[in-house]
């Protein structure tokens, strides 16, 4: 399907498949011979990764800055390099369809996240730094940065959840032109605390798989993105008609430059 067509109608068997894979890989986490399982990856993938963080004072202390409360927003601002990047220089589309994909996206996000810190609360999850040994520790590797290195709810991985959206959504829908740029931002985004230790491998991939899937079928799968491109389209037509031309004049402009 042409990715211009993703968003514009109803694709039951998409949302099916979608929403029954969320479900299945979901059960899998909480059935004893495959959570068993889930475990014994999650567990090598920790000792893997964390054993990391012996490689040398640089890596350590790129890591650690990475973990940081400040990199947490400074990371959204990367984000949007990708976005504004697409919205601005893409011409192959029209700019309204632009908008829309990244608004739809958004929305996306801000629902997977706010499920992951909210569905899940009373569902105790401790981090492997917190009952897993040897643990290469950044708070004492790197005691000069703030790095969140343990997590007692480390189930779901909030982090995981935004960089699956963000990632998938522009491999399916933007282009491998534009996903090239936002490929590294999201696996940083999304690994950073496994490395550190604050998350176990199933977080990342059961968690992220819960969330991501059924918000890309609902994202995809359904005529929401045309919907919203139609909703712009006659808002931008109604300010227009009904606005002062001073005022809509420079918005005008703008818009015929991005066009």
């Amino acid at each position: 399907m042409q990715r211009d067509l993703i968003g514009t109608q109803w694709q039951v068997k998409n949302l099916v498949i979608c929403f029954a894979l969320a479900i299945i890989i979901g059960l899998s986490y909480i059935w004893t011979p495959t959570s068993d399982l889930w475990r014994a990856v999650s567990e090598t993938f920790f000792y893997a990764v964390n054993a990391s963080l012996l490689w040398g004072e640089p890596w350590q202390v790129f890591w650690a800055a990475v973990n940081t409360p400040v990199f947490d927003k400074l990371n959204g601002l990367i984000m949007a390099i990708p976005c504004i990047w697409y919205v601005t220089t893409d011409r192959s589309r029209p700019l309204s369809l632009r908008i829309s994909h990244m608004v739809i996206m958004g929305i996306a996000i801000v629902i997977g996240v706010y499920f992951a810190k909210h569905a899940f609360r009373s569902y105790e999850s401790l981090s492997p730094s917190l009952v897993l040994t040897p643990f290469n520790d950044l708070t004492l590797l790197v005691p000069w940065l703030e790095s969140k290195v343990s997590a007692d709810d480390s189930f779901p991985g909030n982090h995981a959840v935004v960089a699956g959206i963000y990632g998938f959504f522009f491999y399916i829908v933007i282009g491998r032109k534009y996903f090239w740029l936002a490929l590294p931002i999201a696996i940083l985004g999304g690994t950073a605390r496994a490395v550190a230790g604050a998350h176990w491998f199933s977080d990342l991939l059961v968690g992220g798989a819960i969330h991501i899937l059924p918000l890309l079928a609902l994202a995809l799968a359904t005529p929401a993105i045309r919907w919203l491109q139609a909703m712009l389209d006659t808002v931008a037509d109604v300010l227009i008609l009904n606005l002062p031309k001073p005022l809509t004049s420079p918005f005008v402009k703008l818009a015929h430059k991005l066009a």
